[in-house]
């Protein structure tokens, strides 16, 4: 009997882990994916169904390095969630050229490839489905984040497309697109903000801020059959924030 995965890149931060979590409690097999192997391993160590997988995503030979894993244990994806991303602020003038590479190589290029290998040779299992996470980054202006919201533009641009691609393998893929979720990476700049600016950003948010496990719960839907019909689409959850 056939054995499939799922892969969730990010594992190791706060949205990543909280798939990985979910997941593996609904009994799926999980490649969790993360650059970090000590907080991989602290946080998932032996769980049941959890195989953990240490890859640096802006590296060029990554995608490549986790098919060849995926394929010495698995015989293919059933699920990918790539909720790996890193945010370098930096005002127009001082962005370098290294980290917006960096950004667009983990953000967009990395899940571009790798979906081109999920859709070669069978490397997936009947009924499969994608999910990227974006951000609300990519729609509104925060000063700072331009760099950031480039790379989350270029996951969006690329979904219909792909999805249209994927389709004709029977893979559905879809985006969810957070706002603010607190997180270890949100908090590094929610850190720097005066409290009163904080306290009014997160008014902004009707129903607050998000936890990781809100968009963990976005993800789990879109993977599972009740999202059958759903493809090429974006799922905003951002509290009520673009109301």
């Amino acid at each position: 009997m056939a054995e499939y995965c799922t892969v969730v890149t990010g594992a190791s931060g706060g949205i990543g882990g909280a798939v990985v979590e979910r997941l593996a409690a609904a009994g799926r097999k999980i490649v969790a994916v993360g650059r970090d192997k000590n907080a991989l391993e602290g946080r998932f160590g032996p769980a049941a169904g959890v195989f953990t997988l240490a890859c640096d995503l802006s590296s060029p030979g990554a995608a490549d390095l986790l098919a060849v894993e995926i394929k010495t244990r698995f015989d293919g994806v059933e699920g990918f969630v790539h909720a790996a991303g890193s945010d370098i602020p930096a005002p127009l003038g001082m962005i370098s050229a290294a980290a917006m590479q960096e950004m667009f190589a983990v953000h967009a290029v990395f899940p571009l490839l790798f979906l081109g290998w999920m859709v070669k040779k069978g490397n997936h299992a009947p009924g499969a489905s994608a999910v990227l996470i974006s951000s609300l980054a990519a729609h509104e202006g925060a000063k700072g984040h331009a760099a950031y919201a480039a790379a989350k533009g270029a996951v969006e641009g690329m979904l219909k497309p792909a999805a249209a691609e994927c389709a004709v393998k029977g893979i559905r893929l879809n985006a969810v697109v957070p706002g603010i979720v607190r997180t270890k990476m949100s908090k590094k700049w929610m850190d720097c903000l005066a409290p009163a600016s904080l306290s009014e950003l997160e008014k902004s948010y009707p129903f607050g801020f998000g936890t990781p496990e809100d968009i963990a719960a976005a993800a789990a839907f879109l993977l599972s059959p009740d999202a059958r019909w759903i493809s090429g689409q974006t799922l905003v959850c951002d509290g009520g924030r673009t109301m």
